[in-house]
C-alpha cells in the first residue's frame, strides 16, 4: 500500500513538472508609437509556424502583452491605415529543458511606425525589424545586434527619401495653388472685357436710333479726337467738377455714393462713358471709360488720363 502511495506522488510530481514545461512562455510587451506619440488601435497579428496565432488591437495607451510558449517560431507584425507595416521574428525554439522551467525576463518591444509618403520606396519592411533568439551562450533571450544595425541604417536612408518626397509635395502643392489663382485673376479679367463689350454693344443699339449719321472719320481724325479728349479736362456736366473747391467735390461725392464701387453708364454722341465712382476711407475718386463707335477707348481718373489697365485695376469690386 505504501508503494503504491509513493507511485502516486511521483507520478503526480512529474505530471506537475511536465505541465509546468508545456505552459511555460515568453512574455512580450511594447508600445506602438508615431512622433513620439502613442498609436491607439494600431492591430497586432501573431503567427506561430507560419500559422495565425492571435490579432488584436493596441490599447489607448498604444501598448501591447504577447504570451509566446516555448519551442515555436513568431511572426509579429502591426498594420494600421495610412502607416507602414512593420514587424518581428520571436524564435522559442531549441531551449534546453533546464532552461525552460525558469521564467524568462520579458522581452520589450516598443515599434516606431510612420506614414506612408507617395514617391518613397517601403519594400524594406517586408522584412523583419528585429530578430529576438535564445542565446545558449547566455542562457537567456536576446537580438540579433548586427542586423537591427544594419536596418536603422537602411531606415535612416528611407527618411532622406521622405524628406525629398515631401519637400517636392510642398512644392507641387504650391504651384498648383499659384495656377489656381492665377487661372482665377485671368477668369475675371476675361469677365469684366465681356462685360465691358456687353455693355458698349447694348449702349451703341440703343443709342443708333437718337444718333444722327454722319461720314465715317478718317483714321487721322479719330486719332486727332483721342489725343484731345486725353488733354482736356472732363465737361462741366463730369461729377469732377460738382464744386471747383476740391475738399467740397469730395464732400458732394460722399454725400452721393455710398462706400464701394458705384458703376454708372452715360450715354453719348457716338461715345459710351462707363463711368465708376469709388468711395473708400472717407475719400472718393470718379473714374471714366470712354468707348468710341469707331474703336476708341479712352480712361480717366479725377480727370487725368491713365491707361486702360490702371482703370481696370483700380477699380476693382474688392477695392
Amino acid at each position: 500500500m505504501m508503494k503504491k502511495l509513493r507511485l502516486a506522488i511521483l507520478v503526480l510530481v512529474i505530471g506537475a513538472g511536465i505541465a509546468r514545461s508545456q505552459n511555460s512562455s515568453l512574455d512580450v510587451e511594447g508600445t506602438i508609437l508615431f512622433e513620439n506619440r502613442t498609436v491607439q488601435g494600431a492591430l497586432v497579428s501573431v503567427t506561430r509556424d507560419g500559422k495565425p496565432f492571435t490579432s488584436f488591437l493596441t490599447d489607448i495607451d498604444g501598448g501591447y502583452n504577447l504570451y509566446l510558449p516555448l519551442g515555436s517560431e513568431y511572426i509579429v507584425t502591426v498594420t494600421k491605415k495610412e502607416f507602414v507595416k512593420k514587424m518581428y521574428t520571436v524564435s522559442t525554439v531549441g531551449i534546453p529543458h533546464e532552461s525552460a522551467q525558469r521564467k524568462f525576463p520579458v522581452i520589450v518591444a516598443d515599434m516606431e511606425l510612420l506614414k506612408y509618403q507617395d514617391g518613397v520606396d517601403y519594400t524594406i519592411f517586408n522584412q523583419p525589424m528585429n530578430k529576438y533568439y535564445f542565446s545558449s551562450k547566455k542562457d537567456n533571450f536576446e537580438y540579433d545586434k548586427a542586423y537591427l544595425k544594419y536596418m536603422l541604417a537602411q531606415i535612416e536612408e528611407l527618411k532622406q527619401q521622405e524628406k525629398k518626397a515631401m519637400a517636392l509635395a510642398l512644392q507641387k502643392s504650391e504651384r498648383d495653388k499659384r495656377n489656381a489663382e492665377l487661372a482665377k485673376v485671368d477668369a475675371m479679367k476675361k469677365e469684366r472685357l465681356e462685360a465691358d463689350a456687353e455693355t458698349l454693344k447694348k449702349m451703341q443699339a440703343s443709342t443708333a436710333d437718337v444718333v444722327s449719321k454722319e461720314p465715317e472719320k478718317s483714321l487721322v481724325s479719330q486719332t486727332s479726337q483721342l489725343n484731345e479728349i486725353k488733354k482736356e479736362k472732363p465737361p462741366v456736366t463730369d461729377a469732377t467738377m460738382v464744386k471747383t473747391n476740391k475738399s467740397e467735390r469730395i464732400v458732394a461725392l460722399l454725400a452721393k455714393y455710398k462706400p464701394g464701387i458705384t458703376e454708372e453708364i452715360i450715354p453719348g454722341r457716338d461715345v459710351v462713358i462707363i463711368q465708376r465712382v469709388v468711395v473708400r476711407d472717407e475719400m472718393a475718386w470718379v473714374y471714366q471709360k470712354k468707348l468710341f463707335s469707331w474703336g476708341g477707348v479712352a480712361c480717366f481718373r479725377d480727370g487725368f488720363s491713365i491707361s486702360e489697365s490702371a482703370f481696370d485695376h483700380e477699380t476693382k469690386k474688392h477695392i
